[in-house]
């Protein structure tokens, strides 16, 4: 059954109403009250067909509203590749981030591969992307070449893609190339051509700063001292007294990507998904420029974390894989089982028990070694309930009591009861009478935790590494 798009069809009826010069009133009748109207109008309410089609009439119109109805192919089919544009567009950011922060050879790989169809405007992205791998290649003939084919795409075939502002990182880019070949006018040229093509209210807003710092910078190889000085006077006024839609800005860069991680993740715990991801990929974008290993890998976490919550599996699992790219790079090995925890709840979930047993052991064997106890009760958990999954009880059975002692030991009561009632529904499952012992600890924890004013929560996804995903603090 199709249904009216009511909002578009209310801010018909306003338009034409506006257009006639009538009043909401001079529509009014015995029929058609004044708030019915202004619902009809605002799109809001359930107003019956009869009515939105007699306001029609009243205005001279045809009587028919099917141009206005959400056809449910055509909206699925419309999800599905908005879908597909997100995936796509994460898997790029992702590519990006291994070949700034990994390895550049792997990025290319994956390039190579990258699953896209034909004339579609990301194939700009992917351009400039290889770029930049032959940049860091210090294959400069190849680099510029990706780089112009790039700027062609956008200027011949995606104009649309301006917005993301790569015309002005490809230009940029493009001037680097001839610096370290000491070409400091054509350098200079192009990076005012980067200053001309960027888009104030676009994508990678970053490259503004990167754009005038390094014009100061051609500029004084040319000896052009006055010019280099009065952008950089103009630089610290705007940073003084900018009303920037940066969201974040702080003189510590450790503590800015703390902040956006930490907006990510209250912005989760609200269920505001789409703006807790639009905080993280900023942070990853950051962490990215700033070569922060550590952070990056914990904002990938996070927004891994997200993602599961979602049902967005595959995502989940693009960021779990990305985030384990930078292992070799990172020193806190905490962060480690973190990464690992997530990645066998992903594969758990995806019904791979084989896998998610196999990064749960991973997540149990660095939470021992940097003595986390509370990832070490999650990895526990994780692989009781794998073996669960595969019928090997008495393994089971042994990982839930070791996890359900550690949690006992320490008083981490949501991890206590979670673990009381999996054990007791397990054993229940299997006919073992001594399910009623669990099931009673539980009760008692449960009540004893309620009747003290405690909150009472199961954990989700993203709640059980509230201590360790949330950041070490800045340090000074």
């Amino acid at each position: 059954m199709n249904r009216v798009d009511r909002i578009e069809f209310g801010k018909f009826i306003r338009q034409v109403r506006k257009s006639k010069d009538l009043r909401q009133s001079d529509l009014v009748d015995s029929f058609l009250s004044q708030t019915v109207l202004s619902n009809i109008e605002s799109g809001k309410g359930q107003v019956s067909e009869d009515k939105m089609k007699y306001v029609l009439k009243k205005l001279g119109l045809k009587e028919n509203i099917s141009e206005f109805y959400i056809h449910e192919k055509e909206k699925e089919q419309k999800n599905q590749e908005n879908s597909l544009m997100e995936e796509l567009k994460l898997k790029l950011i992702s590519i990006e981030n291994i070949i700034d922060l990994a390895n550049c050879e792997e990025g290319l790989d994956h390039l190579r591969e990258f699953p896209i169809p034909q004339k579609h405007a990301y194939h700009a992205i992917i351009e400039y992307l290889k770029g930049k791998c032959y940049f860091k290649k210090k294959n400069w003939k190849k680099s510029y070449n990706h780089f112009f084919n790039a700027i062609h795409l956008i200027d011949r075939q995606f104009p649309e893609m301006k917005y993301t502002n790569l015309k002005s990182a490809c230009y940029q880019d493009l001037s680097t190339i001839e610096y370290v070949q000491n070409n400091f006018n054509q350098a200079l040229r192009y990076t005012e051509e980067a200053e001309k093509y960027f888009i104030e209210n676009g994508e990678r807003k970053y490259c503004k700063h990167l754009i005038l710092i390094s014009k100061v910078i051609y500029l004084e190889k040319l000896n052009r001292l006055g010019d280099a000085q009065a952008i950089l006077d103009e630089l610290s006024i705007n940073n003084h007294s900018s009303s920037t839609t940066n969201l974040y800005i702080s003189e510590s860069k450790e503590s800015a990507l703390n902040m956006y991680e930490m907006q990510a993740k209250l912005l989760f715990k609200s269920k505001r998904f789409p703006q807790a991801i639009n905080y993280a990929l900023k942070g990853i974008e950051l962490a990215r420029i700033d070569k922060m290993y550590e952070r990056s890998l914990e904002l990938w976490t996070t927004l891994g974390s997200i993602y599961i919550e979602m049902s967005k599996l595959s995502m989940a699992e693009c960021c779990f894989t990305t985030a384990l790219k930078l292992k070799k790079k990172i020193t806190k090995e905490y962060l480690l089982a973190y990464v690992y925890s997530q990645l066998g709840k992903l594969y758990y979930k995806q019904g791979d028990i084989k896998l998610s047993e196999k990064e749960f052991l991973e997540s149990l064997k660095y939470s021992r070694k940097t003595n986390d106890v509370f990832l070490e009760i999650q990895a526990l958990m994780g692989l009781g309930k794998c073996n669960i999954s595969i019928n090997k009880h008495d393994k089971a059975l042994d990982y839930l009591n070791e996890a359900l002692k550690l949690a006992k030991q320490h008083a981490f009561t949501d991890q206590k009861n979670e673990l009381l009632l999996i054990t007791a529904s397990f054993l229940r499952e299997i006919g073992d009478p001594t399910f009623k012992n669990y099931a009673l600890d539980f009760f008692y924890s449960y009540a004893e935790t309620f009747n003290k004013g405690g909150e009472v929560l199961m954990l989700n996804e993203f709640e059980i590494n509230k201590r360790r995903s949330a950041g070490d603090p800045p340090n000074t």
